[in-house]
């Protein structure tokens, strides 16, 4: 070990020009390589922020897609219970006047009349709750996103001059357009 490093030493001094480095062009190397080093590490640093940005673009595209599909996923449910609500709705407003109170019928009959009522008012709320609002558009100009047009009669030109059927939406969106009659415009005869 000792000979070679007495070695190395009799060369450093024996050949100095050797061993001295070139330093103009050493140097000039050297830069170039560090520029080219700043240069990738620009671009990998660049690169590495768009990549950050996409995945936050991401999280956030995720998080509204999984709220919505959170809003709207009793949609279809609803849709089907909607002819249920309708008919509920139908029978209390021809509850026979035998079950009214001060109708001379027994208590229990109208007492399950209230209760049945109640019951319905109950749904109604809890389907309030999940976002279903029922809209009715009596005495507004017809639209065809939200009403469908079933009959024609005298009255203000398009506009809604009788409901057939309340339209139901969800979070503002249309689930069941209104059934309703539409005036042509016509005055009627006395």
């Amino acid at each position: 070990m000792i000979q070679m490093i007495f070695i190395e030493l009799a060369g450093f001094f024996c050949y100095p020009e050797a061993m001295k480095p070139k330093k103009s062009e050493d140097i000039a190397a050297l830069e170039k390589e560090l520029k080219e080093l700043r240069e990738q590490v620009k671009a990998l640093t660049e690169l590495a922020a768009r990549a950050q940005a996409d995945l936050q673009n991401a999280k956030g595209r995720i998080e509204r897609d999984g709220e919505e599909i959170r809003k709207f996923a009793a949609e279809s449910v609803l849709r089907r219970l909607l002819p249920t609500i309708d008919n509920f709705q139908r029978a209390f407003q021809h509850l026979p006047q035998g079950l009214r109170p001060q109708s001379g019928v027994s208590p229990e009959l109208v007492e399950w009349a209230k209760g049945m009522l109640a019951i319905e008012q109950e749904l109604m709320r809890c389907l309030s709750d999940l976002g279903l609002r029922k809209f009715s558009p009596l005495g507004q100009a017809i639209d065809p996103h939200r009403h469908e047009m079933l009959l024609t009669g005298p009255g203000a030109a398009n506009t809604v001059i009788e409901v057939l059927e309340d339209g139901y939406e969800l979070h503002g969106k249309v689930l069941r357009p209104a059934k309703v009659k539409v005036g042509d415009g016509a005055t009627t005869v006395p």
